[in-house]
């Protein structure tokens, strides 16, 4: 299949392999409901490594951008397309010099700051530098950019300069303390926002790239990413979005023990890299379909939450939360497009469904009723 490459992903499981052989999937989703027990509705998801087997012009997997200013170009592409300003919330992995120079290179007239406003969290050993001082009079020399050295973990020695306060985290009411400082950052050459958190889970340090934004809600918004993981493990296993089997002959095999991916093979031929990109849009238009289902899903589960729960019979010994996952809708919903198909009209296509559903041509006996959330939702 194209766009299959080498992985490494570190784990403390020792029966998991550091190195495996799999597709690099990225996605950006929007935080939808409450923000105490929201959403994450997928809008879009690519393949971001592998591309030098669908583009004839590019050598090597090495000439393209990080993996991640791709996903800062999706956010900025979803941006520019609605003509609104979001905020991107990314974990340590994406805090580099690339992604903040990628985000700060589309600005908005409209509130005078990026586009994309950028929530990262920074890593343990990050360093920073108090502003440079103002100096009356100009001496011989290059002026200073910067001040004192700082390390962002030692900020959480100074105590006093924390507030404490209530909010919502990870779903749940707790006392978090909280501080900001506006501190120079080397990688980025300018002033960046720090906030410093200390919650149940531990310290925490974000960095975000404007200096109006709401720390308290940016500590709130970081939290709220574990419903990204949430969103990749309802598609992989509710929705079965990456249970697609696009081979291409016209795709050299590779090695059962590739060394890396500097070298991938290629298509040989001009039909070849056609028939390549036909494979790779298929992917990707497959997964597709999937997040729309499961935004469907979801809709429905905000919209109709007390009839879903009235109307679902699945067994649950213990509710996570008042809203009900995709898997508990899909549950309630898949007799009725059961239903459906029995009912429509004959055809080719169907008769291909119904076989492949029941095994045989014949109809099979259904008698079931429509739940009340599917009635109100029509």
């Amino acid at each position: 299949m194209p766009g299959v490459v080498t992985l490494h992903q570190d784990s403390e499981t020792q029966t998991k392999p550091s190195y495996f052989r799999g597709q690099y999937w990225a996605a950006i989703g929007l935080l939808i409901g409450k923000l105490k027990s929201p959403f994450c509705l997928p809008l879009a998801l690519q393949i971001h490594q592998g591309r030098a087997q669908i583009e004839e012009d590019t050598p090597a997997e090495k000439h393209y951008a990080t993996l991640g200013e791709r996903l800062v170009t999706m956010a900025l592409e979803w941006s520019l397309l609605h003509q609104r300003p979001n905020v991107l919330v990314l974990d340590a992995f994406f805090a580099s010099k690339s992604v903040f120079e990628r985000v700060d290179s589309v600005w908005s007239l409209k509130i005078k700051e990026p586009l994309v406003t950028v929530i990262v969290r920074a890593k343990k050993n990050y360093v920073a530098y108090f502003p440079a001082e103002s100096v009356k009079e100009r001496k011989r020399g290059r002026p200073k950019t910067h001040g004192m050295k700082i390390k962002l973990m030692e900020m959480f020695d100074q105590s006093h300069l924390f507030v404490e306060k209530e909010i919502s985290i990870y779903g749940k009411l707790e006392k978090v303390s909280l501080t900001t400082a506006h501190l120079f950052w080397k990688p980025t050459s300018s002033i960046i926002c720090f906030v410093f958190a200390v919650t149940s889970r531990g310290p925490i340090i974000l960095i975000c790239n404007s200096l109006q934004q709401n720390p308290w809600l940016a500590l709130q918004l970081y939290c709220s990413r574990t419903r990204m993981e949430t969103m990749f493990d309802c598609l992989k296993n509710v929705m079965n979005a990456f249970r697609f089997r696009f081979w291409s002959k016209c795709l050299p095999k590779a090695s059962r023990k590739p060394t890396g991916n500097q070298d991938l093979k290629k298509p040989k031929t001009a039909h070849g890299f056609r028939v390549v990109r036909g494979a790779w849009k298929a992917q990707e238009g497959f997964v597709t379909l999937a997040t729309i289902a499961q935004g469907l899903l979801q809709m429905i589960a905000l919209k109709q939450t007390q009839h879903v729960w009235k109307q679902s019979h699945a067994f649950l010994r213990t509710k996570s939360r008042e809203l009900p996952s995709e898997k508990t809708v899909k549950q309630l919903l898949a007799p009725f497009i059961v239903h459906n198909f029995v009912d429509l009209a004959t055809g080719g296509t169907m008769r291909e469904i119904r076989k492949h559903l029941f095994g045989a041509n014949t109809l099979p006996s259904v008698q079931w009723e429509k739940p009340d959330a599917i009635k109100h939702a029509a």
